[in-house]
């Protein structure tokens, strides 16, 4: 496997940051015949990462938030979770075609009105303005955010869209909810270890895998009933839990992360461990199928290709005496990894050498392999209008 260096794409949100990384040779071609590219967030780093097959090379690039996390993305739509809100991106092919033809390319040609209250005639906006045109003429489709939810600071991690909206996993409440523009949240499952919503993280649920558009699984550190009670318990005291019968059905599991409901298996991700774990809920049991370089986080799939990220540990990680400890802290890496689910074995991979440190969550973005994504902040959004009459 042969391993080729990338650097973001520049822009205003990378300069004197290092995004820089390694990645194997057949990963553009991977994405490229899939018709597919990667999304995946850094809370370290406080960043959405864009990985884009561009001319035969490997592109990323870097959207800033506060804290994201759990993520979802299908063909229309990017959903992200951030320190305290939720925001929905709707993909705009109007817009995009807009600007693709030359519509947008004259900063001068806008009406003066609209220069000096959306930019203010400031020098940096308006070359923010230049590469988000060039960035958008460079992609195949464009996400613009459309609606954002605050829900104060839940912890949020997972999310899914289900069939009848947005399922959350609020940590600092040790529930699933869902969300509602009248509230900071709608509670709407505990696990029954859990006696009472108070914010104060008791299990450190973080999990949810969703089927048949409800949450089917979850998954937490521990069983604690306390306050931060999971922290005294790290280590295989983890559980994945059936969301619908309320009841533990693996226990034991090193800090799991990341449950996913496919092919009518149960993938998580053993973390602790670096690994990842198949579950057959036909029969009950589980089995090791991959070990990684790193605390595995991060899952989703695209037929038998399964794309796992890894998060890189620290030498003050080993107060947490969980299993595999001593391989981790050796070999950790940040990165994502292409995976065949047939046979556990590592296909292609992305690795992080700069300020990529963790991975929290990973998405796919279906036919398209060079996405872009714009901010209610960003200068170009004001002027992409996206309507329909009655």
């Amino acid at each position: 496997m042969i391993l080729r260096t990338s650097k973001p794409g520049v822009n205003s949100e990378t300069e004197n940051l290092d995004f820089s990384s390694t990645y194997s040779d057949n990963l553009p071609k991977i994405l490229a015949q899939l018709g597919i590219s990667l999304l995946a967030t850094s809370y370290h780093s406080q960043r959405l990462i864009i990985v884009r097959s561009q001319v035969g090379k490997l592109e990323t690039k870097l959207k800033a938030f506060p804290r994201p996390m759990g993520l979802y993305a299908d063909d229309n739509r990017i959903t992200l979770g951030t320190l305290n809100q939720v925001i929905d991106f709707q993909r705009t092919d109007k817009g995009r075609r807009d600007i693709s033809r030359g519509e947008f390319d004259s900063y001068e040609a806008l009406p003066k009105k609209q220069q000096d209250n959306a930019l203010g005639g400031i020098a940096e906006f308006r070359e923010q303005w230049e590469l988000q045109i060039q960035s958008v003429k460079e992609s195949d489709s464009l996400f613009m955010e459309r609606a954002t939810l605050s829900t104060g600071m839940i912890n949020i991690h997972d999310i899914g869209w289900g069939n009848d909206g947005l399922w959350v996993v609020n940590s600092m409440f040790s529930c699933l909810c869902k969300l509602s523009p009248n509230h900071s949240f709608v509670a709407a499952w505990t696990p029954s270890f859990i006696s009472e919503l108070k914010p104060d993280n008791r299990c450190h649920l973080n999990g949810m895998a969703m089927l048949d558009g409800a949450p089917r699984y979850a998954t937490a550190f521990s069983e604690s009933d306390t306050a931060e009670g999971w922290r005294d318990e790290l280590g295989s005291h983890g559980v994945l839990i059936d969301v619908v019968e309320n009841k533990i059905v693996k226990s034991g599991i090193s800090m799991p992360h990341s449950p996913r409901c496919h092919l009518d298996k149960v993938y998580y991700c053993a973390s602790g461990d670096g690994a990842i774990h198949v579950y057959d809920p036909e029969v009950g049991t589980a089995r090791v199928l991959a070990e990684l370089p790193g605390f595995t986080r991060g899952m989703t799939f695209f037929g038998d290709l399964m794309i796992v990220g890894t998060s890189t540990l620290r030498a003050s990680d080993a107060e947490f005496n969980f299993k595999g400890n001593e391989r981790l802290l050796e070999e950790s890496q940040c990165g994502v990894w292409l995976l065949d689910i047939n046979t556990g074995k590592v296909i292609s991979r992305l690795t992080f050498s700069g300020d990529v440190k963790q991975i929290y969550d990973i998405a796919i973005v279906t036919n398209s392999t060079a996405p872009e994504v714009l901010q209610s902040s960003d200068a170009l959004s004001s002027f992409i209008f996206e309507f329909c009459q009655e």
